[in-house]
Formats: C-alpha cells, structure tokens, sequence
C-alpha cells in the first residue's frame, strides 16, 4: 500500500506531521498515549525522559512547547492539542531549563550544563 500526498511522488509514502492534519483515531491515540506521561511526571528531568524512551522530546517551535520527534526533530503535537498549560506544568514542576536557538525556538535540557566540568 502505498499513502502519496503529492502524486507526483509515486512511491512515497509521506505522513502528515502537524496535529492539525491527523485524523480524529490518530489525535485521541496520540493524547491517550503523551498526556499520561505529562501528569505522571513529577519534574522535567523524569519527563525528559520518559519522553526520550518513548522516542520524543520537548522543544520550543515558533515559540510555543511541543513534542517532537527525536529521530527527525519535526514537531508532532503542542501543548494546547495535549489539552495542556505551559503554566500549570510551570507551577506544578518548576521553570524547565532551555537552551535558546533563536527568538521562537529551543530545546530543553535534562539537567544544568556544567561550567568548566565542575
């Protein structure tokens, strides 16, 4: 079987990668899988990873937290489709740890860098 988007492609097969384009099945298992992990995780550190065992990260795109795909880093799905506040993850977990990569987007981090490897 063989799913073209563009049919020029013959051959590809493509999935769409914005939660805005999954069908209804698709968005319930994806929030049936990830909001678990979100609200049993008692720090970003253990978030992390449970979602790096999972194959995911957390990564800030267009200026907005979401979870994307490590092997690809595309964006899956933001908090807002997870039916989530950044906020409320804030209060509940602390302030995450982000390295900036430009104005809109960064990535998080496990743990504190170390300066100087002390």
């Amino acid at each position: 079987m063989s799913i073209r988007l563009n049919k020029e492609e013959a051959g590809v097969i493509s999935a769409r990668q914005a939660s805005t384009e999954l069908d209804c099945e698709t968005a319930a298992l994806l929030r049936a899988a990830i909001r678990p992990l979100f609200a049993s995780a008692a720090s970003w550190n253990s978030l992390t990873d449970i979602l790096k065992d999972k194959g995911y990260q957390l990564a800030f795109r267009q200026g907005r937290l979401c979870v994307t795909e490590i092997a690809t880093a595309k964006r899956i799905c933001g908090l807002r489709f997870l039916g989530l506040e950044f906020r409320d993850l804030v209060q509940r977990m602390g302030r995450p740890i982000v390295v900036a990569r430009d104005s809109e987007t960064g990535d998080l981090l496990a743990a504190r860098p170390s300066v100087n490897g002390a």
